[in-house]
């Protein structure tokens, strides 16, 4: 029914129905540019934070300035004893799958990643490999020594396919040859004479 009365004018009504459906569909257009804006830095981010994390860089050591530490992200720390002669398998910043040690300790800390799930040191008589640990391993002239501090080791001779499972506190020798490789629980003064090379 028609209003007549000019006190009781029909304007307002007929001005919010018809605004009504522009309010939502201007609402529902913000909430969907926005949705928009958060799925590009989300993927953004999913893109350039695992290359960013693998990023290798030489860093001084903190428990001895004079000494440097290779750090890959929050995926490998790679701390060398002075006099250590190593060098990872990849010269870039990318993060490596092994390094190769000549003469020295490495105390190691690896954190296996879709990218890079193990990680191997070389050394002239033996390859340990891992799946996420903490562990040493010490080139001496004639002899690979390596030590589990925390995980699971796979020691193995280059020369043979025989291989040793190690864990925290247990320790391997090899030397050239074929002897049996046999895994020991290390007495606690050998475990400190090593990890005391390293500042621990």
């Amino acid at each position: 029914m028609w209003n007549s009365d000019p006190s009781k004018s029909s304007t307002l009504v007929m001005d919010k129905a018809p605004t009504r459906p522009f309010d939502d569909c201007r609402r529902a257009f913000r909430k969907a540019a926005l949705a928009r804006a958060l799925a590009s830095l989300w993927l953004a981010s999913a893109l350039t934070g695992p290359a960013r994390s693998a990023e290798c860089q030489l860093v001084p050591d903190d428990r001895d300035p004079s000494q440097q530490i290779l750090r890959c992200g929050r995926g490998l720390v790679v701390r060398s004893a002075p006099g250590t002669s190593y060098s990872p398998a990849s010269q870039g910043e990318e993060q490596p799958n092994s390094v190769q040690l000549d003469s020295g300790a490495l105390l190691v800390e690896f954190h296996p990643t879709h990218s890079h799930p193990t990680f191997q040191i070389l050394t002239p008589q033996a390859i340990a490999a891992v799946r996420g640990t903490r562990w040493a391993v010490d080139v001496g002239a004639d002899r690979t020594s390596t030590l589990v501090i925390s995980g699971i080791v796979a020691v193995s001779r280059r020369s043979a396919p025989s291989t040793a499972l190690l864990r925290a506190g247990q320790g391997l020798d090899v030397s050239p040859g074929m002897d049996p490789l046999v895994v020991k629980t290390w007495k606690p003064e050998r475990v400190r004479t090593l990890l005391s090379r390293f500042g621990e």
